[in-house]
């Protein structure tokens, strides 16, 4: 019985470890590296096509932008396209609707065929549109999905307490 019980123990042990240490969503690294990547980048500014980008403050994970970033991402896998619209026409600020995310700004940073999160990191700071979205200094949380070879980069801010939305806008990084 004791050796019974030691095992168990030493089987969820592992399954715990294994859970804190396993990378996010197939990319290959943890949050944490994601999270320090990006926020190293917004700390110290950068230039985004010869504009200089005034440092922004550090994001955090969000579980509901890499909800929906895996589901964009799976999707344009599934249907094989590249775009920032659903093959419903759906647009970011759409998708995160529908999964309740209530949100007061959001952006999307898409990637194909990188094959590291480093990589696709890279690409996004050379492109001018992109890079301008990693270092908005509208948003507060960030996630990153990938699926196949699509990456995707969501965006956010929620709204405050006890306010709404009148107006329904988002940015693709310009």
């Amino acid at each position: 019985m004791y050796k019974l019980i030691l095992s168990l123990v030493v089987i969820v042990f592992s399954f715990e470890l294994g859970n804190a240490q396993r990378p996010s969503t197939n990319l290959g690294v943890t949050e944490k590296y994601i999270l320090y990547k990006i926020n190293t980048l917004r700390a110290k500014g950068c230039r985004c096509s010869g504009k200089r980008m005034k440092p922004a403050h550090a994001l955090t994970w969000n579980k509901t932008l890499e909800k929906s970033a895996l589901l964009h991402a799976k999707e344009m896998h599934k249907y094989n396209f590249f775009g920032h619209h659903s093959i419903y026409g759906k647009d970011i600020g759409d998708r995160l609707d529908a999964l309740g995310y209530k949100w007061q700004y959001v952006g999307e940073n898409l990637a194909t065929g990188q094959k590291s999160f480093d990589e696709a990191m890279r690409d996004w700071i050379k492109s001018p549109s992109h890079c301008k979205m990693l270092m908005n200094p509208n948003m507060r949380e960030v996630a990153i999905s990938k699926y196949g070879k699509y990456w995707v980069q969501h965006f956010g801010k929620t709204m405050p307490k006890n306010t709404r939305r009148t107006r329904v806008t988002y940015s693709e990084g310009d």
